[in-house]
């Protein structure tokens, strides 16, 4: 495996809380405890978390970045089933298939973020790569090919919020960077669709009412990673309120080499189709 070299003079451990999280050492049982304890509960709850991953100073450090940078991000704006599949009109206005939902947010794209932010080192570590695999328990892993897609920053602002849906991928993985005055929150029903059914009775009584479901939240504090199996967990995040703007970062991760996204996919999420930014 090539190691990357780190893109600031920090090491890994003045970004990585090593001491809690020994992602350096795979052998150490510490470690072994760490990841078969995560994958216990990504198996039963479909989520892993670890607090306290990043030091605070360097997530103080990644927000600031990452403010800076929230006047070239592309705003994303998009009416989608919870699906993601085009709205069906052989189906009545009630079914799953013809309700939009909303989402709107700002995103720079991994070829806009500068060698010098911290978050690189975090994505580009072989250590951390490793880890997610691990937890995951995939033989493979790889950074998503794709220039822009690989690894990208997120901004929102008031009102901006992602709408319920069902993750077109396996997992995601995220690091909270800055949590909003209100709002914001990471809501999602687990479980609600399954590898064989779209379960769309079910997702329609919850979109009629959402008390027919338990609706649990993931707490956005800055310096957790979360990894979430969101293919059959329903989720969103709520509109946020107040001026401090909710930050994240969502890094790219594949069971295939060389993956890259379709022009359109680039067109539809950048605003372009290649890595020259926009004017």
């Amino acid at each position: 495996m090539t190691l990357l070299p780190l893109t600031t003079g920090a090491t890994l451990g003045d970004i990585i809380d090593l001491e809690r999280y020994p992602i350096t050492d795979r052998t150490h049982p510490a470690y072994l405890a760490l990841v078969a304890d995560s994958q216990a509960l990504l198996g039963k709850e479909g989520v892993a978390i670890f607090p306290g991953f990043v030091r605070d100073k360097m997530v103080a450090t990644m927000a600031d970045q990452t403010l800076a940078l929230h006047p070239r991000m592309f705003h994303f704006r998009e009416n989608h089933t919870v699906y993601f599949k085009p709205q069906e009109d052989g189906v009545d206005s009630g079914h799953p298939l013809r309700r939009l939902m909303k989402t709107e947010k700002d995103t720079v794209a991994y070829a806009d973020i500068p060698a010098d932010n911290v978050i690189r080192n975090i994505y580009e570590s072989d250590e951390v790569l490793s880890f997610i695999k691990d937890v995951l328990g995939l033989d493979t892993l790889y950074r998503h090919a794709d220039p822009l897609a690989a690894l990208n920053l997120q901004g929102f602002t008031t009102g901006q919020q992602l709408g319920w849906h069902f993750d077109r991928s396996d997992f995601s993985v995220t690091l909270s960077l800055q949590a909003a005055s209100a709002g914001g929150d990471f809501e999602y029903v687990r479980m609600l669709r399954n590898e064989d059914d779209d379960c769309y009775d079910a997702v329609r009584q919850f979109l009629d009412d959402p008390e027919t479901q338990t609706i649990e939240v993931l707490p956005q504090v800055p310096g957790t990673l979360t990894l979430f199996r969101g293919r059959y967990s329903l989720h969103r995040v709520t509109p946020v309120e107040g001026d401090r703007l909710r930050l994240n970062a969502v890094f790219a991760y594949v069971d295939q080499p060389n993956v890259e996204f379709s022009a359109y996919a680039r067109q539809l999420f950048y605003g372009r189709t290649s890595v020259d930014p926009l004017v």
